[in-house]
């Protein structure tokens, strides 16, 4: 486990929720890279994840002037499939999800349907999940792939929406988990309260 404590030491504000995140995507789809860029704020190209990678990190928030942090506990698991055995028991209990594709794979989106989809839907059905493609850095215009495709995607996927990044360049990388968690500040426990990200 490894966590990040940058904005930690200095901070009064205590940690009132702790959520689970998991990513979900074939392995070499960038589930790693985009975790590392968000927790720390670096670009490092790694190696195929074995079995599963763990990180925490906090966001500030507030309620009815009370500043506070949301501890995410953010699960990232290897993609390969000898690994998918043992992934219920890690899906389990989780708050919410990024679907993640490489934005240069299309079997990448494919897979999202065909092998991660009825994992989720068996072990944290009815969470809320966001579309992620990775490695806008290095897919040319003419390349992407088409909105009509990607909108289908979302819905079969049962996702809000879906969004763009690259971990390299960092482009919307704090803004998925944001807005990720955003998302589940709409569902119960949470959805009658007054929390606002700061």
């Amino acid at each position: 486990m490894v966590t990040n404590t940058e904005d930690f030491a200095d901070s009064p504000e205590s940690i009132k929720f702790q959520v689970k995140i998991i990513l979900l995507g074939d392995g070499g789809a960038g589930k790693t890279c985009l975790a590392n860029r968000f927790c720390y704020s670096e670009f490092v190209d790694t190696k195929l994840t074995i079995g599963l990678s763990f990180n925490s990190y906090s966001i500030f928030a507030e309620e009815n002037n009370e500043k506070f942090r949301i501890g995410l506990s953010i699960w990232d698991f290897g993609g390969q499939e000898r690994f998918r055995p043992l992934l219920p028991q890690f899906i389990n209990g989780a708050n919410a999800a990024l679907w993640i594709y490489d934005m240069n794979a299309f079997h990448s989106l494919l897979s999202l349907e065909q092998n991660w989809l009825p994992l989720l839907q068996e072990n944290a059905p009815d969470i809320p999940t966001l579309l992620v493609g990775t490695k806008s850095d290095i897919v040319g215009e003419d390349q992407r792939f088409d909105p009509e495709t990607i909108q289908d995607f979302v819905e079969k996927l049962g996702a809000s929406k879906a969004y763009e990044t690259s971990s390299k360049t960092g482009i919307n990388t704090t803004l998925i988990f944001k807005r990720l968690v955003g998302e589940l500040l709409k569902f119960p426990p949470y959805k009658d309260r007054d929390i606002k990200l700061l």
